[in-house]
């Protein structure tokens, strides 16, 4: 027996296709040298898009001991839009005499999907020196036909991610063709070259689609799918031998003819005259006429069965003319009762632009809390499942991105919480009052008896204080003291915030009597001279304009000379004390090396 198997393994490769406009011959890549199929695999074809596959096969010249003397390519059942030509016109190949040939498939597929390719071949082999013609085997082959990876060529939009509901505008990058349609994910679609603006009310991702032609035309696709021979009459069985009867069954099968032509030729069925049943998948073109042939296999089945016993070539039955309908117990011929089923499809034209690109819409989170713990100075909250944003007063604190956040000013504190899609909400806001404990100024007196804050921060306002209460009208950063006390600056800010400089004796009593002292030069660098003519002058005491306490003398003498090297540029208080320890008097004295 011949292994029809071994020749459906080498075949059921045979095509994979890539397509074009129109055909041109085929080129044999003889870079190969093992029989088989190249290029393997192949790619896939693409809804719109021509292009085309030149298949180079390798025969082989015998399998299992069965001589491949002939195969006939009939037919390729190929998706619509797509037709095959091979080197050879007549489709015939004797791999004794030259084992390569090759394929083009060309044209355009219109339909996605993945299809199930019958490649209808006809084989004849010779076995034990008996010749075999027209082994007809059917080759399915997977055939891919894909959405071409065509970005957003199409349209654009103002926004795709937003929260609900969301509006969206589209605009149309193709302008000036025949016809548009659009689907925008959200049960709404569109004819219009600009369409309205679309809303989103609902939460996902949706896909929007478009589609621009330039071509209107539509195709009528006929696909023949099954042929079943529901009874034979008649004596169609073996023929007659003397003192020999064989069975009076039919070996059925039928035959496919476009315009007389044969495109299809079935397998038959031993010894049954119906029904009998076969599947295939054929394009029909309705400019054609299709004929189904009625037979009954004496010579072919004798092939096959070498016990049944015949006499003749295989007998023609009857026939069916096709007329696109499906037919149900129809006649072919006066001795056979078909059936057929026929699927028809209208193929729309195929788009010149297509895009898709998803609008991706989700619900506003939920509103978080804040916490404020105004002994730490932070605020905080439990919504850590989104990305966050601290705000003060409207404005965003750059970084501050925490679920604790650490308070730096004074103002209404809140929360924004961010999801995947951009939505946002807020947490309610908490007034916050900070007081800086950094902040920290002086006061000092100047040359002219002036009382003044040494580093005095804008945006504060200032109060002066005589023995802790606060003298009227005094905003200024600079004061003249016109009685003694304890003198003290107080800054505040609207926040409420207060802060108190040091405190800074002061005494007028005796100013009076200043005349009687001198110091020169002054200002002095290194050295001065203190001169008076007062014998009830006892001790002077030398102060820093913080206050501090640098130096006591004794004075015996005037003029005495005072030595200044070790002190730091600035202004001196220089405190005269009496014998009475309880009478003094003050001077104030540069030093400026």
């Amino acid at each position: 027996m011949i292994n029809l198997f071994m020749l459906r393994l080498f075949f059921i490769t045979l095509l994979s296709f890539k397509v074009f406009t129109s055909f041109s011959q085929c080129i044999i890549d003889t870079s190969y040298t093992v029989p088989g199929i190249y290029p393997n695999p192949l790619p896939d074809g693409y809804v719109g898009q021509p292009y085309s596959e030149d298949i180079t096969f390798i025969m082989p010249l015998d399998t299992m001991g069965a001589v491949i003397q002939n195969f006939e390519i009939v037919s390729i059942g190929l998706p619509v839009g797509l037709n095959w030509v091979c080197n050879n016109p007549t489709n015939n190949y004797n791999p004794q005499i030259n084992q390569y040939g090759c394929i083009n498939v060309y044209g355009t597929p219109l339909l996605l999907g993945q299809y199930n390719v019958n490649v209808s071949v006809l084989v004849d082999v010779v076995s034990a020196g008996q010749s075999i013609e027209n082994i007809p085997i059917d080759f399915p082959i997977t055939f891919n036909v894909n959405n071409p990876s065509l970005g957003n060529s199409g349209f654009s939009s103002s926004q795709i991610l937003g929260c609900v509901p969301l509006d969206v505008n589209f605009t149309n990058n193709n302008p000036g063709l025949l016809q548009y349609f659009w689907d925008f994910g959200n049960g709404q679609s569109s004819s219009l070259e600009n369409p309205l603006t679309q809303t989103y009310n609902q939460a996902g991702d949706f896909p929007v689609f478009f589609e621009a032609y330039n071509n209107l035309d539509t195709t009528d696709l006929y696909t023949l799918t099954s042929v079943t021979i529901n009874s034979i009459s008649g004596g169609w069985g073996p023929e007659w031998i003397p003192f020999v009867y064989t069975s009076n069954k039919p070996d059925p099968y039928f035959i496919l003819r476009e315009n007389g032509n044969l495109i299809y030729q079935s397998n038959f069925v031993l010894n049954d005259d119906g029904p009998n049943t076969w599947s295939v998948n054929i394009n029909l073109h309705p400019d054609s006429i299709y004929t189904i042939d009625v037979m009954d296999a004496d010579q072919t089945a004798a092939s096959a069965n070498a016990w049944e016993l015949t006499f003749g070539t295989d007998d023609y039955i009857g026939y069916y003319t096709i007329d696109f309908q499906s037919c149900n117990l129809c006649s072919a011929g006066s001795d056979a009762i078909i059936s057929d089923s026929i699927i028809y499809q209208q193929i729309m034209p195929v788009p010149a632009v297509q895009s898709v690109d998803t609008i991706r819409v989700g619900y506003e989170p939920g509103k978080p809390n804040i916490i404020y713990d105004s002994l730490n100075y932070v605020v905080y909250t439990d919504s850590v499942n989104y990305s966050l944003q601290w705000y003060v007063d409207t404005s965003s604190l750059v970084g501050h991105t925490s679920p604790v956040d650490t308070i730096i000013q004074s103002g209404n504190y809140y929360v924004r919480v961010y999801n995947n899609f951009g939505c946002f909400n807020n947490s309610d806001s908490v007034s916050v009052v900070y007081c800086d404990p950094t902040v920290e100024f002086n006061i000092d007196l100047d040359g002219a008896a002036n009382l003044y804050v040494t580093n005095y921060l804008s945006g504060y306002d200032i109060n002066w204080l005589n023995n802790g209460q606060i003298i009227q009208g005094s905003t200024s950063s600079l004061i003249t003291p016109t009685v003694d006390g304890d003198y003290q600056a107080r800054l505040s800010n609207v926040a409420g915030c207060k802060y108190f400089s040091n405190i800074y004796t002061y005494s007028v009593s005796i100013e009076n009597i200043v005349s009687e002292f001198k110091t020169y030069p002054n200002p002095s660098d290194d050295y001065f001279n203190l001169s008076w003519n007062d014998s009830r002058v006892k001790s002077l005491e030398i102060y820093n304009f913080s206050g501090q306490l640098i130096e006591k003398l004794y004075l015996n003498y005037s003029p005495q000379l005072i030595n200044t090297s070790s002190y730091p540029d600035g202004l001196y208080l220089l405190k005269v004390n009496y014998v009475q320890e309880d009478t003094f008097f003050q001077i104030k004295h540069l030093v400026r090396h």
